[in-house]
C-alpha cells in the first residue's frame, strides 16, 4: 500500500511537472517587429532584446529591418506584429488602414539633410536633385518634404530616390548616385571627417509622431495582453537606456557595428529628443495629421485623435510607478 501511494504521489507530481513545462511553452509567444534603421533611435529595441526584458514576459522577439513604406505593407498584411515606423503608418491610416500608433519614443525626427557636392549648400539648390531616403513613402522623405515646405520650397521639385539604410545611404551620397539625404547622428559624424555640407537640421526643425510602435488595430482588440507584454518589456529598455549610458552605448555598438565614438554621438543627440513617457500631446498630434493629410492629398480628418492609442503605455508607466521598478544596471 505504502508502494503505492508513492507510486501515485510521483506520477501525479510528474504529470504536474509535464503540465507546468507545457504551460511554459504554450506561454512563450512568438512576435516580429520592425526597425527602419540600426541607430540610436531603437536603443529601446535594442536593450529590451538584450537585458532580457522581453523574454521576462514571455516573448521570443524576431527583429526585422525595414524601412517604413514596407514595414507598414507587412503591418497590413499581418507579417508583423508591431513596426517602429509609426510616422510612415499614419500616412497609410490617412488612407483607411486599420492601424493605430501606440507608442511614440522620440517626437523629432533626428536626422541632418547633408549634402556631398560644393555647389548644393543651401536648401534652394536642391531644386531638380536627387535626394537619397530609405524607402519611398518612408519618416525621411515625410521630413525632408515638411523641411523643404517650411522654407518655401516646393516638396515636390527634388526626386525623392530609395537607396537603403544609413550605411548605404551615405555610400549612395559619397558615390554620387544622390546628391543629398538626410543622415542620422552617427552617420553625419562620419561625414564630417569627408566632406559635405548640412543643408537643414530636421531635428531642430520638425516635430511630430516620429519613432514609437505601430500596431494592426485588430491585434489591439484580440490580443490587448501581447500588446502590453510587448510595451511594457520597450519601456523597460527606454528607462534603462536613459538612466545607463555607457553599457548603452556598448548594447549600441553590438547592433550598429560602428566604432564607439560615433555611437557616443548618436546616444548624446538621441536622448534629449526622447519623449517624456512614450506619448505626445493633442496639438502635436493634431498638427501632424493635417500635415500629413495635405501630404499624402487626402481630407483633414475630423478626428484626429482615432489614429492614435496612447491607454497601454500609460498604463505600463503607471504600473511601473506604482510597484517602484527601477533597471538594475
Amino acid at each position: 500500500m505504502f508502494t503505492l501511494r508513492i507510486l501515485c504521489w510521483f506520477s501525479a507530481l510528474l504529470v504536474a511537472t509535464l503540465s507546468g513545462t507545457q504551460i511554459v511553452h504554450a506561454a512563450e509567444e512568438k512576435v516580429r517587429f520592425s526597425v527602419a534603421a540600426v541607430t540610436g533611435s531603437y536603443m529601446d529595441e535594442f536593450v529590451a532584446i538584450e537585458k532580457g526584458y522581453h523574454r521576462d514576459e514571455g516573448l521570443i522577439v524576431e527583429m526585422i529591418r525595414a524601412g517604413g513604406g514596407i514595414a507598414t505593407q507587412a503591418l497590413m498584411a499581418g507579417d508583423l506584429h508591431f513596426s517602429t515606423s509609426a510616422g510612415s503608418a499614419l500616412s497609410a491610416m490617412l488612407r483607411g488602414a486599420e492601424i493605430k500608433v501606440v507608442y511614440t519614443n522620440i517626437d523629432r525626427p533626428g536626422y541632418q539633410l547633408w549634402s556631398g557636392h560644393g555647389d548644393i549648400k543651401r536648401l534652394h539648390d536642391l531644386r531638380g536633385k536627387r535626394v537619397g531616403v530609405t524607402s519611398r513613402g518612408d519618416t525621411q522623405e515625410l521630413s525632408v518634404r515638411l523641411l523643404l515646405r517650411k522654407h518655401g520650397i516646393d516638396a515636390n521639385a527634388v526626386a525623392y530616390v530609395p537607396v537603403g539604410f544609413g550605411a548605404q545611404r551615405l555610400a549612395a551620397l559619397q558615390a554620387g548616385s544622390v546628391d543629398a539625404v538626410p543622415l542620422g547622428a552617427g552617420d553625419f559624424a562620419q561625414l564630417k571627417q569627408h566632406k559635405g555640407h548640412m543643408l537643414g537640421d530636421t531635428e531642430k526643425e520638425i516635430r511630430f509622431a516620429y519613432v514609437g510602435l505601430a500596431v494592426a488595430s485588430k491585434l489591439i482588440a484580440r490580443q490587448p495582453e501581447l500588446v502590453e507584454k510587448f510595451l511594457r518589456s520597450v519601456i523597460k529598455g527606454r528607462e534603462y537606456a536613459r538612466r545607463y549610458r555607457e553599457p548603452t552605448i556598448t548594447i549600441l555598438g553590438k547592433y550598429t557595428q560602428r566604432k564607439r565614438e560615433f555611437n557616443e554621438v548618436d546616444y548624446d543627440s538621441t536622448l534629449p529628443v526622447l519623449t517624456a513617457e512614450g506619448w505626445v500631446g493633442d496639438e502635436i498630434l493634431k498638427e501632424d495629421v493635417a500635415m500629413r493629410a495635405e501630404l499624402v492629398n487626402v481630407p483633414v480628418p475630423n478626428d484626429y485623435a482615432k489614429f492614435f492609442d496612447y491607454s497601454i503605455v500609460k498604463k505600463v508607466y503607471r504600473d511601473l510607478k506604482s510597484t517602484g521598478w527601477k533597471p538594475a544596471p
